[in-house]
């Protein structure tokens, strides 16, 4: 088993880096191998793994975290090949840009393309953007087979208007033409207190519902493939 899994929106502050270390997690503490590219310019991942690294002294990592650079096409097309030949799943945090030429490289042999986006304008506006942009490479590029996988992120049942809440629900609407849309990620203080290391009962109860549908999907896809 070989899947290629890409977290991306094409704006930073979705909480793609978040999702991408607890699904990491997740994945790992259900026994599945699992290896983290890090490829934001942030690094983020990358950094708190050498945190916890210092922290957690007598811990063992369930997964490697490795840091690249997409700025060079051909880099990232070389990376991809070498990454097809692993067991397990490659989990990918991608730059919040689309500037990168590496990108397409990147997108176009992904497995799955995770998605994370907010209800709000800018974050819808933004996750349209990169529809579009994943829509365009679909049609240029015959080998792309990427499932794109919509996490609604940092929902708040609290707030919303009762026109908000519709517009909401047709931003939905108009995302799952495009590909799946994961039960949402509701907004918790503890899921900023994440680390490299494991998923913590707090986080895991949040996330249950959206990573069991998303590793159903997933899984189910590379069966019936």
């Amino acid at each position: 088993m070989n899947k290629i899994i890409v977290f991306a929106n094409q704006k930073g502050g979705v909480g793609k880096t978040t999702l991408c270390t607890l699904f990491a997690n997740f994945l790992a503490s259900k026994g599945i191998p699992v290896a983290v590219i890090d490829c934001d310019t942030q690094q983020t991942i990358f950094e708190k793994r050498k945190v916890d690294r210092r922290k957690y002294v007598n811990e063992s990592f369930l997964y490697d975290v490795k840091v690249f650079n997409i700025s060079n096409d051909k880099n990232v097309e070389r990376l991809i090949q070498s990454l097809k030949s692993v067991e397990g799943v490659i989990l990918i945090d991608s730059p919040g840009n689309l500037t990168q030429q590496g990108l397409i490289p990147l997108f176009s042999n992904a497995d799955f393309i995770i998605c994370p986006y907010q209800y709000e304008a800018t974050s819808v506006n933004s996750t349209v953007t990169f529809i579009v942009f994943i829509k365009r490479l679909m049609s240029l590029i015959e080998k792309m087979k990427s499932t794109i996988l919509f996490v609604p992120n940092r929902y708040d049942s609290r707030i919303g208007t009762k026109s908000e809440l519709e517009l909401w629900k047709q931003t939905e609407d108009a995302f799952s033409k495009n590909g799946m849309i994961a039960p949402p990620v509701r907004y918790k203080a503890d899921l900023q207190r994440y680390n490299t290391v494991e998923l913590h009962d707090n986080a895991f109860k949040i996330v249950q519902p959206t990573f069991n549908f998303m590793f159903e999907k997933i899984f189910t896809e590379n069966e019936q493939k």
